[in-house]
């Protein structure tokens, strides 16, 4: 079944927007008593401030309870987009949820650019901003694009592979944002694009309070650097209800892993569709109930042919095969084909 968009006072939200839009950082009973005065709303009170807070995706509650503008706690991100046609000579940039923010900050005004006039949201559904002549990077398909954000201001331009960080750092950016998704996805449950939309802008606004720096520098696309999270997927709620049902278990952390294979391993987990914790568990469940032991394996002469020989067991132990046979020269036949 469909998840209805809730329903907002828009006139409402845009007023509370353009508040800390201007203002700054408000606390509810300041937001509120501005509101009042600026929506000429007397009988608003804190509580439907505070509700319209919690379902608007532009408003961003900080620690300290006050309210602020998503822009604001953007300020300084460089979100990528991996475009799919040629830009040269064109306005239009289609884009994509990896560049969610700045579609929905267009909704409620053009973004202004750096390099002069504006960028808006195009007369269509589609995700597409239209900007003057010459806004645009000459990218030819599968480039690499940058939009930052910064000072209230919109610049794009081609990023080069090499400014790209490492694994280690992307590996970072990508557990920040997949946990906080996750925390998100787990309230709201569903899986409609607008819940996706907000669970993805709500989760960037969160990680972008817990670590201020977090993508100032050109990294992957969110939709290519995190793994599912805006996809359907309804094996998550299980997966995670599944997991809650496990009352006895314990968790260790492991250091000093090489950073390949730790690559390897989260990209084998999400080639079987499971969380990296999932698979390391399955992969050591597996190991240890596959792996022999001194104990299980019988004949003993199988696994210790040094002493087969000592004793002239009739046995014949395992023999690790050289790549050619002694005798004939030939390559031996377990290693052929």
């Amino acid at each position: 079944m469909s998840s209805p968009m809730p329903e907002i006072d828009h006139p409402l939200h845009d007023t509370l927007v353009a508040l800390v839009r201007e203002h700054g950082p408000l606390d509810l009973r300041t937001l509120t008593h501005r509101a009042r005065v600026a929506a000429g709303r007397p009988d608003l009170d804190a509580s439907g401030v505070a509700a319209l807070v919690e379902t608007g995706t532009l408003l961003v509650v900080r620690p300290d309870g006050r309210i602020t503008y998503l822009g604001d706690v953007l300020d300084g991100i460089v979100l990528t987009h991996r475009v799919r046609g040629s830009l040269r000579g064109r306005t239009d940039l289609w884009l994509g949820r990896g560049v969610q923010p700045f579609l929905t900050m267009a909704v409620i005004a053009p973004l202004p650019l750096v390099s002069g006039g504006a960028a808006r949201l195009a007369e269509t559904d589609d995700p597409v901003l239209l900007g003057p002549e010459g806004w645009l990077p000459p990218a030819e398909p599968g480039d690499l694009v940058a939009l930052r954000w910064s000072a209230g201001q919109l610049a794009v331009r081609l990023v080069d592979p090499a400014e790209l960080p490492g694994p280690a750092e992307e590996d970072a950016v990508r557990r920040l944002l997949s946990e906080h998704c996750r925390a998100e996805r787990w309230w709201k449950g569903d899986d409609e694009d607008w819940v996706r939309n907000a669970l993805l802008l709500e989760a960037l606004g969160r990680a972008r309070l817990e670590d201020p720096q977090l993508l100032s520098t050109p990294h992957a696309p969110l939709d290519q650097l995190l793994y599912d999270p805006l996809s359907h997927d309804p094996r998550a709620h299980w997966r995670d209800t599944a997991a809650l049902r496990q009352f006895e278990s314990v968790g260790f952390y492991v250091d000093g892993m090489p950073v390949g294979l730790d690559r390897e391993l989260r990209h084998r987990a999400e080639r079987y569709g499971m969380t990296f914790d999932q698979f390391v568990i399955a992969l050591l469940g597996h190991l240890a109930w596959r792996t022999p032991f001194a104990e299980d394996l019988e004949p003993w002469e199988d696994w210790w042919p040094e002493e087969t020989s000592r004793t002239g067991s009739t046995v014949t132990p395992l023999r690790l095969a050289p790549d050619k046979d002694r005798a004939t020269g030939r390559p031996h036949p377990d290693q052929t084909g």
